[in-house]
């Protein structure tokens, strides 16, 4: 008796059976790919811009601030002042006022703007203010200054004379 022993072989694929990727599926992965790359991109390009946006807007706001302060202080004239920050020539400033209801009060405009050559770098901003005349708040001072100054100087040149009476030891 003679055992024979076969080994099982599974079929042999057919010859169409696929052994890797066609070229079609390769190319539609490929552009799969670039196109989300592409809105990637782009999202971030949108990302940037907005950031710069903020910043320029936040940096307005703070010029238009102190240049506001600045008025208020007497230190910049309320009546057509302009001129472009010291720090960025890139911004510009200019004040403009008109008289209020009440002598002495007026509503100050500051307007703060930025040039630039793209659209999101052209920024503005304006900050508007009801401001007492600051040559009011200094000549009242001056006054003060010289009545202190006269009460001091006729207080110091009238001589009192004081008498003493009284027992001795």
């Amino acid at each position: 008796m003679t055992i024979c022993i076969r080994r099982y072989r599974a079929p042999r694929a057919s010859l169409s059976a696929r052994q890797g990727l066609s070229l079609l599926e390769v190319v539609i992965a490929l552009a799969i790919f670039m196109g989300s790359i592409a809105a990637i991109g782009q999202l971030i390009a949108t990302g940037v811009r907005g950031a710069v946006q903020a910043r320029l807007q936040s940096q307005a706001v703070l010029r238009a601030e102190t240049k506001m302060s600045e008025v208020v202080a007497g230190f910049t004239p309320l009546q057509g002042a302009s001129g472009a920050f010291a720090d960025d020539p890139l911004w510009s400033w200019s004040v403009t006022s008109s008289s209020g209801s009440v002598d002495g009060l007026y509503m100050v405009n500051v307007t703060v703007a930025h040039s630039s050559a793209t659209t999101a770098g052209k920024q503005s901003y304006v900050l508007c203010r009801l401001v007492r005349d600051p040559q009011v708040a200094i000549d009242a001072y001056k006054k003060a200054q010289e009545a202190a100054a006269a009460a001091a100087s006729t207080g110091s040149s009238s001589s009192s004379s004081s008498s003493t009476s009284g027992s001795g030891p």
